[in-house]
């Protein structure tokens, strides 16, 4: 494996560290292994990169045998796939996680509050088996910012929308980005947030009841403590 920078060790911690320790390279594992392979999608998944960066890093890990091309007969790359290595940084990813959830994670910036990226992770942890109906649309109404967008949700599947996707919404979630993310975590259950008219739910009874089963929230949330605040 070719590395970015040597901390002249000859180390398992240091060899690894060389080649996945650097800003955004295990983000972009993180996403790949959601299953997000193309250059663009990868872009928008981690809001903050710029182009050059995000390709420089691919090359990085192309070369390191973290992940491969998929190429048409063109020659033109169409996506990009974890080798067996990359997919063996899953429970890497998870124990970081784990991690962080635990010791290093402090009140959030404003600033790192994304509706975009946290529709994207709210898709990925939806318990389908608990939905009242094989189709559900979900509309998030975030009040601040503000944003709105629509959860499409099928048989193990959840596609995001920021316009009217065509179907009968059956439940409307209202709440600002810092309370949906605390509820994401797990740091405040949806009751405790309805009790505190930070959450609003507008459905049938039956629809309002639902929402906590299928919305599963992070898998950090069993390791999450209370959130650090700064000394004053």
């Amino acid at each position: 494996m070719r590395c970015m920078e040597s901390h002249g060790q000859y180390c398992p911690i240091a060899k690894g560290a060389e080649v996945i320790g650097d800003r955004w390279t295990l983000l972009i594992v993180r996403e790949m292994l959601f299953g997000v392979d193309r250059f663009n999608e990868l872009e928008r998944c981690l809001p903050g990169i710029s182009r050059s960066v995000l390709a420089q890093r691919l090359k990085h890990l192309e070369r390191a045998g973290i992940i491969e091309r998929k190429s048409a007969s063109s020659g033109r790359t169409v996506a990009y796939a974890l080798t067996s290595a990359g997919r063996d940084l899953q429970p890497v990813v998870q124990v970081i996680g784990e991690w962080g959830a635990s010791w290093a994670f402090p009140e959030p910036d404003p600033a790192e509050l994304d509706t975009d990226l946290l529709m994207r992770w709210i898709s990925r942890h939806i318990a389908h088996e608990h939905l009242p109906a094989p189709r559900r649309v979900v509309r998030f109404d975030f009040t601040e910012p503000r944003h709105r967008y629509w959860l499409v949700l099928e048989p193990g599947d959840a596609s995001i929308c920021v316009q009217h996707p065509g179907f009968d919404e059956d439940l409307i979630v209202t709440s600002d980005a810092a309370t949906m993310y605390e509820v994401y975590f797990g740091r405040v259950s949806v009751g405790a947030a309805i009790g505190a008219d930070s959450l609003a739910l507008d459905g049938t009874p039956s629809e309002v009841r639902a929402f906590p089963r299928w919305f599963k929230g992070s898998g950090f949330a069993p390791y999450m403590r209370p959130a650090a605040r700064p000394a004053t």
